[in-house]
């Protein structure tokens, strides 16, 4: 199992900076949000998507809406693993390659539509303050 993860991990070493490379095949980074959160949902976080992601901007939300359905956005659990994600994009401002991706209109609606769409106290908390982090990152510009 230990050899399968290895070179699982070797693998995509190669895969994700390939896809990166392709962004005019993807231009809402929708394989890299998915590798990214395939990733993270292993526990596997590789330097080239950690240093990718804070670089996409309001991109990883437009993603994430192509990526998930209606009833995927409503169960807290698909919620908790991408909040982190949301934060991240948002986390170095300054880091964001284009200018339209660094306003988060589409981050900022996703969010609204979680907060009224989700029960669950503690999500809810979590979305509340993805949304006052991403506030607060996005007056920085």
């Amino acid at each position: 199992m230990r050899a399968f993860v290895t070179l699982c991990s070797v693998l995509l070493t190669f895969a994700i900076p390939l896809s990166i490379q392709l962004d005019e095949a993807d231009p809402y980074s929708i394989n890299f949000v998915h590798s990214a959160l395939s990733l993270h949902s292993q526990g596997i976080y590789f330097s080239v998507v950690e240093k990718n992601i804070p670089r996409r901007g309001d991109q990883i939300s437009i993603a994430l809406l192509k990526i998930f359905t209606d009833d995927e956005l409503s169960n807290p659990r698909t919620v908790r693993t991408f909040l982190p994600l949301i934060r991240q994009s948002f986390s170095q401002p300054e880091a964001i390659s284009k200018g339209i991706d660094k306003k988060p209109r589409v981050a900022l609606f996703l969010l609204d539509y979680l907060q009224r769409n989700i029960s669950d106290a503690q999500t809810q908390r979590d979305i509340q303050e993805t949304i006052k982090f991403v506030q607060e990152k996005a007056a920085l510009n």
